[in-house]
This record gives C-alpha cells, structure tokens and sequence, in this order.
C-alpha cells in the first residue's frame, strides 16, 4: 500500500520507519526535511507538501502537534485533499478536538475520501514496537480500507462515528496526565525521604501503584532522563481539549485542572519540551535544601 505520512516527529518518525519495514511503499512530509532523514535513509520518499505526500495513496496518516496545523494539513491550499488524486483514506494521528474530526470527515467525505480519527496511547516505544493502541472513530468501511495499516502499528479498535477516536483520546490523557502528577509526586517524596528509589519501585510494583507509566517513569527517574516520551507542552495542550470538552457537558474536572497548571508552571519555567516525568521539579521547587537529582548531562 503506499501510505503518506504527515509529521515526522516523536510519533510519527517511528510510525513511518515501521510501515517501510513492514514493506509499505512509504511518503513523508513535514516541517523540517531533516527530521525525516532516518526514514528516508531507510526507504521512505519525501514530498515537498501533505498534497504530494498524498496523491494517490491508499492512507494517509497526520501525527502533528495542534489542531490548527492539523486543519491545514488536511484541508489548506497544500493540504491532503487538495491533492490531484486524494488519498483514499485521511487518518488524523494526532490528538485533536472531537469537533474538528467531525469537520474533517465532513470535508473528506465531499471529496469522496474516507475519514477517520485515529489517535494513539503508547508513546514512541509503542510507536517503534508495534504495540500502540489505536482509537479510530469514523466508518466501518474506512476502518476496513486503514485496519492493515494500522495492525502493523498496533491494536486498533473501532470506537464508533466520527469524533468517538479523539473522546477516548481525551479520556485517556486526563487519566495519564494526572497519574504521571502522582508518580512525579511519589518520586520526589521518595527522595525527600532518603528511600532507595530501586527498592520503592519493586514495592509499589507489586501493589496496586503498579502500572505501564509507572514502570515508563520511575526507571528514567533513577537515571535521571527527561528527555520526552511525551512532551510537557503537549500535554497542556491535550489536557485543555480535556478540560474544554468537559465544560461543555458542565463538568467540574478539578483534577484535570490542577494537574494542567504544574504542567504550566514547568513549562512556564522553560522545561515544556522535557518529558512529563520531569513533573518532579514542581515538587520539590519549595524545597531549596532538597539535593538535587542528577541528571544524565550532569554525571561524572
């Protein structure tokens, strides 16, 4: 199948490498030419814009980090549907408000282009892996046209019509972006605490604290690694698709919010492209006694 790729980012480098692997005739598109280098080396051909990367596929798949760059990839001058022959499929990878799906199967359906949401939970390792989960909302038949693609990725699952992919999305990262809070929070209490942090992870892993992110965090915690799996800005940014779609159905989301502003302050304090698990710093901020953990660049 040729497939298209629309950022080649944390995601959706390791995504594109996968399908090329997989034997996939493989078209990438992004910002920067040089963040596709790696797959290009390995196979994938590059497109000087999303309606070239597009033209003619069978799928074409976005991994972009906000709604408004989605929009224009999907529906700008130079975007997929503008291709001369669109991609038979649009798939949205990114994480995105449940309304701009809706538009956007709404768009491609007038261009006679299958649509769906398809977000993902899993990171780049899950990306890399092939073990990501794959939320898609649109129809049954556009599920059928991208599910090979999306097998070689992970497990994908129809949640329903359009928009239903980008609402679990956003259920699930309200649950990881408070979960990660408490697992930072635990971190620093650990340390505060002269625990062996080793010894903390095996204890709590074998409870109920045990989990996926848990077991993401603490290890690059210990080694002091922050760099992302998942970005701190990003997570603002999806928390507050969160918190605006809760506002619409009257919802009080207190803890969504507050774990929104640490994320703000860290980012605030130039921190927003580290990975979440660089949370920790917002607790121990008041605590100028406290050693500092050492990070990777910093040991002998």
């Amino acid at each position: 199948m040729r497939i298209a790729v629309v950022g080649i980012g944390l995601m959706g480098r390791p995504v594109a490498q996968r399908l090329v692997d997989a034997g996939h005739e493989v078209v990438v598109h992004s910002r920067r030419k040089e963040s596709a280098e790696p797959v290009l080396a390995a196979g994938a051909a590059w497109a000087d814009s999303a309606a070239a990367a597009g033209d003619a596929a069978g799928l074409a798949i976005t991994f972009l980090p906000d709604p408004a760059t989605v929009e224009d990839a999907v529906l700008g001058p130079s975007g997929l549907l503008a291709a001369a022959t669109p991609p038979a499929v649009v798939a949205d990878m990114s994480t995105s408000p449940p309304e701009l799906a809706r538009r956007l199967a709404a768009a491609a359906a007038e261009r006679g282009v299958a649509a769906l949401d398809a977000p993902v939970s899993g990171g780049p390792m899950g990306a890399a892996g092939g073990t990501l989960t794959i939320m898609a909302g649109g129809s049954d038949a556009a599920f059928a046209l991208a599910r090979p693609a999306f097998e070689m990725l992970g497990t994908p699952v129809l949640i329903g019509g359009p928009g239903t992919g980008q609402s679990v999305k956003l259920v699930n990262q309200l649950l990881i972006g408070g979960i990660a809070g408490g697992i930072a929070d635990a971190w620093a209490l650990a340390g505060a605490l002269g625990l062996d942090a080793e010894v903390v992870a095996d204890v709590v892993g074998r409870g109920l604290g045990a989990g996926p992110l848990l077991e993401f965090m603490w290890p690059r915690l210990i080694r002091g690694d922050l760099a992302p799996g998942f970005k701190i800005d990003h997570m603002i940014k999806d928390l507050t698709l969160a918190l605006a779609a809760g506002d619409e159905q009257t919802l009080d989301l207190a803890a969504g919010r507050s774990a929104r502003e640490r994320y703000r302050w860290l980012s605030e304090s130039g921190d927003g492209d580290l990975g979440t698990q660089a949370l920790y710093r917002h607790a121990v901020r008041a605590r100028p006694g406290t050693p500092p953990i050492v990070e990777e660049d910093e040991r002998p």
